[in-house]
């Protein structure tokens, strides 16, 4: 009605009711879902009503946070120290390899001069040239001083401290008792 005390009819007649267009639905359904997912959920429907409930799904959800950060943050930082510890003991081998290889080329270097034949001859194999004689010289050994305090042993001792007295008092005197 157009107005309340007057009963009002249109265009010679009552009017049809109205359609509702297609934009006009889709905003009501679009206010009818807003205001669903608004709406709290009721307590009695809610998932975790009972304390055991909560302990399970906060319990289940740390386990699946850990799970997350060990497999983005620990596996990869331990994979990248021992590839870093690898690479280095690699890295090592190789310049010690290098090292060996330059020392090898060194010699060879010195083996291909006829000066250098020469004195690996002389040193590995004990070559001398014609004319030359060849003198060894070796370190004599330290003798214990130390003889038990019987008979010829006495002897021995008095005559190793007599002839240290002789070297202590002039380098000379030992070589005039050597044979």
């Amino acid at each position: 009605m157009c107005h309340e005390s007057v009963a009002c009819t249109r265009h010679n007649g009552d009017v049809a009711p109205r359609t509702k267009s297609s934009v006009s639905r889709v905003k009501e359904r679009t206010q009818e879902i807003t205001r669903a997912i608004a709406q709290p959920t009721p307590k009695d429907a809610r998932i975790g009503r009972s304390r055991s409930t909560k302990a399970i799904v906060r319990t289940g959800g740390l386990l699946v946070g850990l799970a997350a950060m060990f497999a983005l943050f620990i596996i990869p930082i331990t994979d990248f120290i021992e590839q870093r510890e690898a690479l280095a003991k690699k890295t090592a081998e190789f310049e010690a390899l290098a090292d060996a290889n330059e020392e090898l080329q060194n010699e060879v270097n010195d083996l291909s001069t006829p000066e250098g034949i020469r004195n690996a001859a002389r040193t590995q194999l004990g070559y001398v040239l014609p004319g030359e004689q060849k003198l060894s010289f070796a370190q004599t050994p330290l003798l214990p001083t130390t003889l038990p305090n019987q008979w010829p042993y006495t002897m021995v001792t008095s005559i190793v401290a007599v002839r240290t007295e002789a070297v202590v008092g002039s380098g000379s005197a030992l070589q005039s008792h050597l044979p």
